[in-house]
């Protein structure tokens, strides 16, 4: 073990020296990921995987684009030329473009119920829970976790493994985890009198400093101050958090068991959400409503704070460069008293049964490698998500980086501040929440609708998406 950690030691650097020219991190919604290769989009080529024909070959469809496809790339051959090796096993990752892109190619061959052309082990995002746990082929990690005594599921950041379970059984293994941040450019901060070291706490707080922080030439914005139009990956840490009992939907989010009927409209989340940022976009610094490429824009000087996910800070850093100082700050709350925290996002690995006892058992060896402590140390400095293994904070390395890299402890600490109770919704729609949400929030913050009517309006919709799809899949 402290030959491979050593070993180890040795991939980060280079993997911290790969990561340093790529784009952003690409993980969420792969819009800066590069194109699948398409000679591989089916089964891939691993030329670091041994020739022996006894190898157990196993191919591991991914979804992780730009910098983090090197880290994912680094990972999958250290374990082929160490434990991979030591068990003779090969791992095959194949790059799928996006999530969406890599769910698609799951669903169609799960509908076709085409087995062999599903990979043996699948990054699937937390949104989507809800649907590979019910896969046939799934083999539920409780199950796998269940024989085998040498893994202590403990280790495991709680609120990570909350992400990817249903009845308080874990479906899969998280892997690439994150919490939602708000990014911003201390330069533009110095500039226009606020105290970098006091990002904005709040909601009004955030209209407020958008303001002050929003440049224009006549009647042309040169720069906004925060840009940003809220959906369900917004919605699931900002509903959340405003204290117990907080959910979009009954059954605790659909975790206890199946969500049948949405909650933010008769507890009052939705109304309350609405009044505090309908209240920061009159401010007149907010931009919202638009696709703009926050990450880009960012960078250019052109805007001065934005919301991404833990991931894809290395990607922002890159982005950057040293024109500015980047930031780091919690999601701003709701409320000033909320403390529920922020929903975990990101996603887990999943092992799927192709008919091959043996190949569902390496498929789970490597699971096991991959959230290792020194997997884990590697991951997250490549990346900027957070170390699913909490082992890893005792690693010396990972106590050198933090020491020597401030922002990736930002993420930390909103972990670990949040409840594991606020959670993204375990639902079958997501996508169509998410359009609605972002549909009837801008109706209200541009004036097209009233407040009780929009919330109505977003729950009436949002029940109908969802009981069509209880009834259709017979929930």
């Amino acid at each position: 073990m402290k030959k491979r950690i050593l070993s180890l030691v040795t991939i980060l650097a280079v993997t911290l020296a790969g990561c340093g020219g790529s784009g952003g991190g690409g993980a969420s919604t792969g819009a800066n990921s590069p194109k699948p290769n398409n000679n591989q989009t089916q089964t891939g080529t691993n030329p670091s995987a041994p020739a022996d024909k006894g190898t157990i070959q196993l191919t591991f469809w991914h979804a992780m684009g730009g910098a983090n496809e090197a880290v994912v790339k680094q990972v999958v051959q250290h374990y082929n030329d160490t434990a991979g090796k030591e068990q003779g096993i090969a791992i095959t990752p194949v790059f799928q473009g996006s999530y969406q892109d890599l769910m698609k190619k799951v669903r169609a061959a799960v509908q076709a119920k085409d087995t062999k052309n599903l990979p043996d082990i699948v990054q699937v995002p937390a949104s989507d829970t809800a649907y590979i746990k019910d896969v046939p082929s799934l083999v539920p990690a409780h199950v796998l976790i269940a024989k085998d005594s040498s893994f202590n599921i403990k280790d495991l950041e709680p609120n990570a493994l909350a992400s990817f379970s249903f009845k308080g059984e874990q479906m899969g293994v998280p892997f690439a985890n994150s919490t939602i941040l708000l990014y911003y450019n201390k330069k533009m901060f110095e500039e226009a009198s606020l105290d970098p070291a006091q990002p904005p706490a709040t909601i009004d707080e955030l209209g407020q400093y958008a303001l002050k922080l929003t440049k224009k030439n006549g009647d042309q914005v040169a720069q906004w101050g925060f840009s940003g139009t809220p959906d369900l990956w917004h919605m699931s840490s900002w509903i959340g958090m405003q204290g117990a009992g907080s959910y979009i939907g009954n059954n605790k989010n659909g975790r206890e068991d199946t969500m049948t009927e949405i909650e933010f409209d008769s507890t009052g989340t939705m109304k309350q959400f609405l009044t505090e940022w309908k209240k920061a976009i009159d401010y007149g610094g907010i931009q919202t409503g638009t696709d703009a490429n926050t990450t880009e824009e960012f960078a250019a000087g052109k805007l001065a704070m934005f919301l991404a996910s833990t991931a894809a800070l290395r990607g922002v850093l890159n982005a950057v460069g040293d024109k500015f100082e980047v930031g780091t700050a919690f999601l701003p709350r709701v409320q000033e008293g909320d403390q529920g925290g922020v929903a975990v996002g990101g996603s887990a690995l999943y092992v799927m049964d192709r008919g091959d006892q043996a190949k569902i058992d390496a498929a789970w060896e490597y699971l096991k490698f991959s959230v290792s402590p020194e997997t884990q140390l590697m991951w997250h400095t490549g990346t900027g998500y957070f170390p699913v293994n909490t082992k890893t904070y005792d690693l010396p390395q990972m106590k050198e980086h933090l020491d020597k890299n401030k922002l990736f402890q930002t993420a930390i600490d909103q972990l670990h501040a949040s409840s594991p109770e606020t959670q993204e919704p375990l639902v079958g729609v997501p996508t169509e929440f998410s359009r609605i949400m972002k549909e009837e929030i801008l109706a209200y913050v541009l004036g097209r609708t009233e407040l009780d009517t929009a919330v109505q309006n977003m729950a009436e919709a949002s029940n109908k998406a969802l009981q069509d799809y209880n009834k259709v899949n017979k929930k």
